[in-house]
């Protein structure tokens, strides 16, 4: 039985059982090993938002759909989607799901509420706070939490971001096979 990973301020991960497999999750009904043309057309897929214009070998094409924009999210407010570009069957490798926020103490509120649940499921979750390079102030701070499973595993994400770029700071969780791990970290090294 697939678990469901959902962010809701009020509900907690507790009713959710330990499971090691990262299939075993879902962001909004999807898992990964899915195919995105169970729940898109190709079309709607050629218009997501991606990344494509950044540098990159293009191994894995990141797209990025909102709410009521192409689906209707219960939980999140938009979702992104790993996929290898030229997969006839639109596998998802990784997919995650953001939560826009009020304010910092929102953000706060939640990531800690969330991270604390999936730190009750999985010891020895790692804690680390970056500056994002993409906000050349300094001042965006993101936090996150990563929890290693078999083949994979599951972040979430603080993203505060500073008055310096045009984003708004968000709660995401994100779950992901390590193949697209190991793609992100070598691929960064080489742009």
């Amino acid at each position: 039985m697939k678990k469901l990973l959902l962010i809701i301020i009020f509900i907690s991960f507790q009713s959710l059982s330990k499971a090691d497999d990262i299939r075993d999750f879902q962001i909004e009904g999807m898992s990964i090993g899915d195919s995105l043309l169970e729940y898109f057309s190709k079309k709607k897929i050629s218009k997501f938002i991606n990344y494509d214009d950044l540098p990159s070998d293009m191994k894995f094409r990141i797209a990025e759909v909102y709410s009521r924009q192409e689906i209707d999210m219960k939980q999140y407010d938009g979702m992104q989607f790993y996929y290898k570009p030229k997969d006839p069957k639109y596998i998802i490798y990784a997919l995650g799901g953001f939560l826009n926020c009020k304010n910092r103490s929102d953000c706060n509120k939640i990531f800690n509420e969330v991270s604390g649940d999936l730190k009750k499921m999985y010891k020895g979750g790692k804690k680390k706070t970056i500056i994002h390079p993409d906000d050349k102030s300094g001042k965006s701070i993101h936090t996150y939490y990563d929890f290693n499973l078999n083949e994979g595993f599951i972040s979430v994400t603080n993203k505060s971001w500073s008055d310096a770029v045009e984003y708004q700071s968000n709660i995401s969780v994100m779950i992901m096979v390590n193949e697209v791990r190991e793609w992100i970290i070598s691929d960064w090294g080489n742009n």
